[in-house]
């Protein structure tokens, strides 16, 4: 879950960024709740901290700016994922104390708003245990633990979800085994690393997964491959 706070005095702004950052995270299946203050007083008041919170701040409001509100939240550990948005370009040197995410320009938040999504995501990503699987059209979080099994055929991974939802991008085995460092995880063959913890079954030669889905074991890889599922097996009784 993404949440994102919007401070911003111009309502019509603020709509609009609200209703591109939705689009944005929609459109990559990512579960958000966005809210919008129209004051930093207001900010200040309701906002609450959460995991994984993105805000946005106008830099030059009313009554309090949004390099004052940065500053709070400095303060206050919540300064990392900070996004300033300013129609004046001179303003971004004065905030830069506050180590902001991101600037956006008003005058461009179509065209920035979707590179500071993908920015953010790779970072929640990072943070969060979770796969970056991205395609020529989106750019997916998936969380490492919901993780089946991946296997590799004709240039393509097929990602297999514990809800058996099935996931098609191009990269390497290797590529992938960077981002799943959790020890259940273990590459059976040359063509598949699967998720001990969804194993229901060890043989000689395979593995059956929960899905009933066969995966077969390569010679050298078999004396490895049973002592991690026994380590596994004893880690969830």
């Amino acid at each position: 879950m993404i949440y994102v706070s919007i401070c911003d005095d111009d309502v019509i702004i603020a709509r609009k960024i609200k209703k591109l950052i939705e689009y944005e995270l929609s459109k990559k299946g990512i579960e958000f709740h966005c809210n919008i203050y129209i004051s930093g007083r207001k900010f200040l008041e309701y906002n609450k901290e959460f995991k994984n919170e993105l805000i946005i701040l106008d830099i030059e409001m009313p009554d309090i700016s949004g390099i004052k509100i940065a500053e709070y939240l400095k303060k206050e550990g919540r300064n990392k994922n900070i996004v300033f948005i300013t129609s004046y370009d001179n303003l971004v040197f004065r905030s830069l104390e506050c180590y902001p995410f991101a600037f956006i320009r008003k005058k461009n938040v179509e065209t920035e708003i979707p590179k500071m999504i993908e920015q953010f995501i790779y970072r929640v990503s990072k943070k969060c245990s979770s796969f970056l699987l991205e395609t020529p059209k989106t750019t997916m979080c998936i969380p490492i633990e919901n993780i089946m099994y991946l296997t590799y055929w004709e240039h393509k991974i097929e990602l297999i979800t514990s809800t058996t939802e099935k996931y098609e991008f191009r990269g390497t085995m290797k590529e992938c085994l960077n981002q799943l460092k959790e020890e259940s995880f273990f590459r059976v063959n040359s063509g598949a690393i699967v998720n001990l913890r969804y194993a229901k079954k060890f043989e000689d030669s395979y593995i059956v997964m929960e899905d009933n889905n066969i995966i077969q074991i390569s010679r050298e890889k078999k004396k490895e491959c049973k002592e991690r599922f026994m380590q596994c097996w004893r880690e969830s009784i």
